[in-house]
Parts: C-alpha cells; sequence; structure tokens
C-alpha cells in the first residue's frame, strides 16, 4: 500500500459499510492487495470477511464514495470495539460459509492451508491488558491512488471510533519492506507501542493511537449516517 496524500479530494465523502458494497469491496481489496494471504483465499473468502464486520454490533466500519452517498466505492477501513469477542463471534457465525471459501482456495494451491488455519485461529493480536480498539484493515482502490482516500479513511475510522466511546485504538503492520506504510500510521497520529516476531517469522509494529486523535492530524471528519 502506498501513502496517500493528505490532501484529499473535497467530492470525497464517507459513510458506513452497505451490505450492497460487499462484492465490489472484496474485489478491491483482491485488486489492491493480489499478493497478500487474504487477498489469495479469493473473492468469496473476503466477502464473508467483510459481512462479518456488518453483522457485528462492535463493528466500526468508514467507506469513501465518489462524489456522494451513492457514488463509486473509493475505499474501506474496518475495525471493532472488541477485538478478542468480536473475532471468536465472527467464527462462530460464519464457519461453514469460510469454510467453503477456504476450500476452494486450498484446491487451488495447498499451501494456503497451514495459513487458513492460523487466520481462523487469530484473535486481533490485542496486547496484554490494552484496552483498544482494534483498526483491522484499510484498503484503497488502486486507480484512487493521490486522491487522499486513505488520509479520510484513516482520520474518519479514528473520529468514528471515537464516537463509539474508545479511548484509544491500536493495529498491527509488517515492520521489514514497508515503509510507506509505517510512515503513513506514524503521520496519523499513531505510535509503536511494542514489536514482536509471528511464529512464521514476520517482523512486527504494533500501533497505538490515543483518541480523540491529534488535532495536527487533520480536522474532524463526519461518517454520514443512513
Amino acid at each position: 500500500m502506498t501513502a496517500p496524500s493528505l490532501e484529499p479530494s473535497p467530492d470525497i465523502i464517507l459513510t458506513r459499510m452497505r451490505p450492497a458494497d460487499v462484492p465490489a469491496l472484496a474485489a478491491m481489496h483482491r485488486r489492491a492487495f493480489g499478493g497478500f494471504f487474504l487477498a489469495q483465499l479469493g473473492e468469496p473468502f473476503l466477502r464473508e470477511f467483510y459481512r462479518g464486520f456488518l453483522s457485528d454490533s462492535s463493528s466500526i466500519t468508514v467507506v469513501g464514495r465518489d462524489g456522494g452517498a451513492d457514488g463509486a466505492l473509493l475505499g474501506v477501513a474496518v475495525g471493532t470495539l472488541a477485538s478478542e469477542s468480536f473475532y471468536g463471534r465472527l467464527l462462530r457465525r460464519r464457519w461453514h460459509r469460510f469454510a467453503v471459501a477456504g476450500a476452494r482456495a486450498a484446491i487451488r494451491d495447498p499451501r494456503v492451508v497451514g495459513r487458513l488455519i492460523q487466520a481462523v485461529r487469530f484473535r486481533g493480536d490485542t496486547p496484554p491488558g490494552l484496552d483498544a480498539a482494534l483498526f483491522a484493515s484499510m484498503c484503497v482502490e488502486p486507480a484512487a491512488a493521490g486522491r487522499g482516500v486513505g488520509h479520510l479513511l484513516a482520520n474518519g475510522w479514528a473520529d468514528e471510533a471515537t464516537r463509539l466511546g474508545a479511548e484509544r485504538g491500536y493495529l498491527t503492520t509488517d515492520r521489514d519492506d514497508n515503509d510507506a506504510v509505517n510512515r503513513f500510521h506514524a503521520r496519523h497520529g499513531w505510535h509503536i507501542e511494542s514489536q514482536y516476531q509471528t511464529p512464521q517469522g514476520r517482523r512486527m509494529n504494533r500501533y497505538v493511537i490515543e483518541l480523540p486523535r491529534p488535532g495536527d492530524t487533520g480536522p474532524s471528519i463526519e461518517v454520514a449516517r443512513e
């Protein structure tokens, strides 16, 4: 992911995610992150991933739209106020759909099976003792790069988390070969809380942000209610 401009286009608005958005967001995610694990699982798996956020009361969802409330989708940011319980509920509610989608991916490439099991066991990598909302994923339409979509999504997600009662947020991202993304989060008020290595050897940064976010990261952003 490239770090977007801090000067967003004025015709981009933010709304919450809608059920009708899911297929297009899954396709966008695959275009944006084709070499990453979730994208490699395919659009059926990604559709279930995004639907899981629609069906949970702890979710924080923000979608960027071009030109109005019904405009073309430009990006999405999703998360939850309660990461550990959210992923447990997600699996209980949608395990059979994830199983079918995951089986299709495994047939195409058996190498994904081990990582698929790890994904099922994922609970948000919540730091011990940290009460914070999880910024789980952000995706920007590749064709919209440079329009400031990522800036609006990151700040809009933080402001929406604040309105929903969160006092801080956290996220995790790769430490290595990921300079643009790490700079992006730092520029938006996130600071490294800790670093760790996954069992697969990935070196990770865990970021935290105090909410409300710092004023120098940009003005407050309203997410349209529908």
